[in-house]
C-alpha cells in the first residue's frame, strides 16, 4: 500500500459520544491529520459540513436518537447536502449483515469495525485514497 500524506484532509467526525470523538481525533493526529472537525448530531453535521469542507467522513453507525445510516442518506441527497459525493467510513459493530446491507443502500464507502484502531484506520483512508475518492489526495500529493 502507499503511503500518502494526510496533513492536507479536513476530516468530519460525526459521533453523539464526545468521548469517542477524542479518541479518533487522537488516532488522526496520531496519523498526521491537522484539520478535523467534530459534530454530534446529523444536523450539526451538515452545517459544519458546509462551512469545513471535508474530504471524508467518519460517521457512527449508533448517534442516538437516529442511526448513521440516516445521517448518511441525508449527506448523499443534493437538496440538503454541500458535498454529495463525500467519501464516508461508516463506524459499526463487526458482523451485523443488516448494517452491511443498509451500509450498501444508504452509499457508504468503508465499514470500518468497532472498536477503531489507527492502522485499520490507516488502511480504510489510505484505501479510499487509491480509489481516488479523496480528492485532497491527488497523484502529487503521494509520497513512497
Amino acid at each position: 500500500m502507499s503511503a500518502f500524506d494526510l496533513s492536507d484532509l479536513n476530516i468530519l467526525l460525526l459521533d453523539d459520544s464526545r468521548s469517542i470523538r477524542q479518541v479518533l481525533t487522537t488516532l488522526l493526529r496520531g496519523l498526521g491529520v491537522t484539520r478535523i472537525y467534530e459534530s454530534r448530531d446529523a444536523d450539526e453535521a451538515l452545517v459544519t459540513a458546509r462551512l469545513c469542507r471535508p474530504d471524508l467522513a467518519l460517521v457512527d453507525y449508533d448517534l442516538g436518537l437516529t442511526s448513521g445510516l440516516e445521517a448518511v442518506r441525508r449527506f448523499r441527497d443534493a437538496r440538503c447536502s454541500p458535498r454529495p459525493d463525500l467519501p464516508i467510513i461508516l463506524l459499526a459493530p463487526p458482523n451485523l449483515p443488516h448494517v452491511s446491507r443498509g451500509a450498501e443502500a444508504a452509499g457508504i464507502d468503508a465499514i470500518l469495525p468497532k472498536p477503531v484502531n489507527a492502522t485499520t484506520l490507516a488502511t480504510h483512508i489510505h484505501q479510499i485514497a487509491q480509489a481516488g475518492a479523496l480528492r485532497a489526495l491527488s497523484p502529487l500529493s503521494r509520497t513512497a
